[in-house]
């Protein structure tokens, strides 16, 4: 029983480190784009962001900011992009008021790390702050009622 017990554990270990590696990877230079020598953590069984080490300082991902929180989930959520669209499985990335909890200094490295991942992939953004993602490019989509649609 503890050589089958070693044995799932090592399986496991294995394909978990499969799974991260490459999430870890196309993550890595985005992260260092906001937060320049830091690196992210995750939990071994949840396979989740578990904390950030940003100088030296290690921080649990419960007690980071609601921004920097945002921050990460958008950050893998374009590694996860960039991962489906090297694999052949292109899927878009959509993105409903995601960086709302920003500040403007860290809202440009955000976009920053959107634009470079936007050259190879679909990015739509809805967002009520019109003006901070104009910088962004892209198309701009407006509601018009039906009768002015038609003409």
């Amino acid at each position: 029983m503890q050589r089958l017990d070693a044995a799932l554990e090592e399986a496991r270990a294995s394909a978990r480190d499969r799974y991260v590696e490459p999430v870890l990877t196309e993550l890595a230079p985005l992260v260092r784009m906001l937060w320049p020598e830091a690196e992210l953590q995750f939990d071994a069984d949840t396979l989740l962001p578990s904390g950030l080490v940003r100088a030296g300082t290690e921080e649990d991902f419960g007690v980071l900011s609601g921004g920097t929180q945002e921050q990460i989930a958008l950050l893998v959520r374009l590694a996860f992009a960039r991962i489906l669209a090297k694999a052949g499985s292109p899927a878009p990335l959509i993105l409903d008021d995601a960086i709302v909890y920003t500040d403007d200094d860290r809202i440009e490295k955000m976009f920053d790390a959107i634009s470079r991942q936007a050259n190879d992939l679909q990015i739509i953004v809805f967002s009520c702050r019109q003006k901070a993602f104009r910088g962004l490019g892209g198309q701009t989509l407006s509601i018009a009622p039906a009768s002015e649609a038609t003409q």
